[in-house]
């Protein structure tokens, strides 16, 4: 796991000479274990180097091939490098060391671009080709290694993160208002754009080609959910423990300690359940306790560590602090909006285990997505329901529910909204899926922003898909096109987004088994009945479960890694959001209302004191808090406008 970054012209570069100085320093944290660089006349590459496998100097990059034509830097993991590596030697390729790295180089050799088509892992690289005067950038089939890249300064630049960009002598910094716009909504920004005009993430599962002949971008990957009906349960559980197995093991090859992440939830408590089995060992295991019984699940985590015997850690977030520039560190660290509030754990948890001289671990992140386990999966089946009532019934139901909300704390706001997003859904299903992931619709968007300040932007609907009836094909088209949406938008541009961000930080690599591309394809080969029963998700891992896992934990309904946000912090963190958000200098005010955006600090207030108004939900409310805040500290650190 490492840092990457590089120039490329295919004529020749222009001047930059302390790109490669102030690169390197903005990379260092993601490689502490050394660093590597090349120049030529048409490109430059720089390396910063997480050992993993090959510690010795034959692992450095850039890494060439026999004569130094082809050169390569690269972030990631190839599990499937010995395989490969036999094949190529049996072709007459020689190698140096016993780096995954290498394979890369001789590879390409072998079948050029398409060489992505043989790699099973993560990954993002790049491969300069001296002869062809050529640049190839390639990224895994899901996302989760970041890259970056843009063509304008007379160059190609890119980078693990967009910070060594911007370094770049002549770099663009322009708001892309779009981008920003469908931040204020999804809390992140939808992949390929990020907040800069001009910058953009290489699309997973795509290669760009940079020559003579211009740029060339080819999807070697097209994610296709295709479920099989007719298969049995216990069946598939068998299947996919012995997939699990198999890549446990194939994921456990470093040549350093492998640890994993032990959430207390499913996902995580698998992962470690097949580390143990495939290996026979006791690794080290991680979990965050969090001060709200309602989020922390520390006691499912210390059930699965005493079954498994692992050498097991809880890390206290009440023993960090959570003060406010803390907060800001790390939302500032992202180099564009982004509010995912469970990047704070997911930090803490990984410089925890950077802290016990462990720089490699498992996570359990990636089973949600192709099994079936967001709460918006099971809720489609009661959304289905509604949308085959008469319009006349969900009106009723809506004011019903309407009528409930100062009665009840969140009953009577749930059941209008549920009703409000099944009449719209009958219509335009891409506005029901939309509404399952946005904080903020629409509306309440136009609510927000002053009417010139979105003038000409789209609705966030449009990446759901185009319009259609939400009853069309039953259930199972929507299901599918659900799994569809969330693999293309919120698992790149949010949760590998942020555990990459965050484990880099913290100079740890985290793996993701159930990300590897066998278990996702048998993922995607479920049934939508085989993913939930309308109460549950994930109904083949929960089976597995009670196979692998003490009763209790596999019985423990799903609470995600979301936190307290209002509980955990303290009044230091709210005087800077008056500060910060309210102030006559805040780069907000210029384009959003402020007074809504003061009831919404009012409102957060109220809710760490216990009190809370029905019309909106407790997550909702300091989502909301930490959409403005990371928007607002972004335009200030990048000295932006809207």
């Amino acid at each position: 796991m490492c840092g990457i970054a590089g120039r490329f012209h295919h004529s020749s570069l222009p001047p930059d000479s302390d790109w490669h100085d102030r690169a390197r320093r903005l990379l260092a944290h993601r490689g502490p274990d050394g660093e590597g660089s090349f120049r030529d006349e048409r490109c430059e590459l720089v390396h910063t180097r997480l050992a993993i496998i090959d510690l010795s100097p034959t692992g450095t990059q850039p890494m060439a091939n026999e004569d130094g034509a082809v050169q390569v830097v690269y972030n990631g993991e190839i599990y499937n490098h010995l395989e490969l590596r036999q094949e190529l030697a049996a072709r007459g390729h020689r190698f140096r060391g016993t780096s995954d790295t290498e394979v890369l180089v001789h590879l390409y050799e072998e079948e050029g671009p398409r060489l992505v088509e043989r790699l099973r892992g993560m990954f993002a690289f790049a491969i300069y080709d001296q002869r062809r005067r050529a640049l190839l950038l390639a990224r895994d089939r899901y996302g989760i290694k970041p890259l970056f890249y843009s063509l304008e300064a007379q160059q190609v630049l890119f980078a693990s993160e967009i910070k060594a960009i911007l370094a770049a002598a002549g770099a663009g910094r322009q708001v892309d208002r779009q981008a920003c716009y469908d931040f204020l909504g999804l809390g992140y920004i939808p992949e390929p754009a990020t907040g800069f005009a001009g910058i953009l993430a290489l699309p997973r599962g795509t290669t760009l080609l940079v020559d003579r002949e211009g740029a060339h971008m080819t999807r070697y990957f097209t994610l296709r959910a295709q479920p099989q009906v007719g298969r049995n349960l216990e069946e598939l559980v068998s299947a996919a423990e012995e997939r699990l197995l198999r890549v446990a093991r194939a994921q456990s090859r470093a040549d350093v300690p492998v640890a994993a992440l032990l959430s207390g939830g499913i996902d995580s408590s698998l992962v470690v359940a097949a580390l143990c089995r495939a290996t026979g060992g006791a690794p080290n295991t991680f979990n965050v306790r969090f001060p709200d019984e309602g989020y922390d699940e520390t006691a499912m985590a210390l059930a699965v560590a005493r079954a498994y015997g692992t050498k097991h850690r809880t890390i206290d977030l009440e023993e960090r602090e959570l003060d406010p520039e803390t907060v800001a560190s790390l939302l500032r660290h992202f180099d564009q909006p982004f509010a995912d509030s469970s990047l704070i754990p997911t930090y803490w948890v990984c410089r925890a285990i950077r802290e016990n001289g462990i720089i490699c671990t498992l996570s359990g992140d990636g089973g949600d997505e192709a099994f079936g386990g967001y709460a918006s999966f099971w809720r489609i089946n009661h959304f289905d329901r509604l949308m085959r009532l008469p319009g006349f019934v969900t009106q009723l139901i809506e004011g019903g529910g309407e009528a409930l909300v100062p009665l009840t704390r969140d009953l009577g706001r749930r059941v209008a909204k549920a009703a409000r997003i099944a009449d719209r859904g009958r219509r335009n299903v891409a506005e029901l899926l939309a509404s399952l992931y946005n904080y903020l619709n629409e509306g309440e968007k136009e609510d927000l922003i002053a009417p010139e300040a979105r003038s000409g932007l789209q609705s966030v609907e449009r990446l759901f898909g185009g319009t259609g009836d939400g009853t069309a094909g039953g259930l199972e088209a929507l299901s599918r096109r659900l799994t569809e949406c969330v693999f293309a938008l919120g698992l790149p541009g949010d949760m590998l987004r942020k555990v990459d961000m965050m484990s880099m930080r913290a100079r740890i690599e985290v793996r993701v088994p159930f990300l590897d591309e066998e278990i996702v394809d048998f993922g995607l080969g479920l049934p939508h009945a085989l993913k939930t029963d309308g109460r549950q998700g994930k109904l083949v891992l929960r089976a597995l479960a009670r196979r692998w896992l003490p009763a209790e934990v596999a019985a423990h309904r799903k609470q995600g890694f979301s936190i307290p946000l209002d509980r955990m912090v303290g009044g230091g963190f709210h005087a800077m959001l008056a500060e910060v958000l309210l102030s006559p200098e805040a780069r907000i005010r210029r384009f959003l209302r402020m007074e809504k955006i003061e009831r919404w600090i009012a409102w957060f207030r109220q809710a760490r004191g216990g009190k809370r108004r029905g019309e909106m939900s407790r997550e909702g409310i300091y989502q909301r808090i930490f959409i403005l805040l990371a928007l607002e500290l972004w335009l200030r650190e990048q000295r932006l406008t809207w």
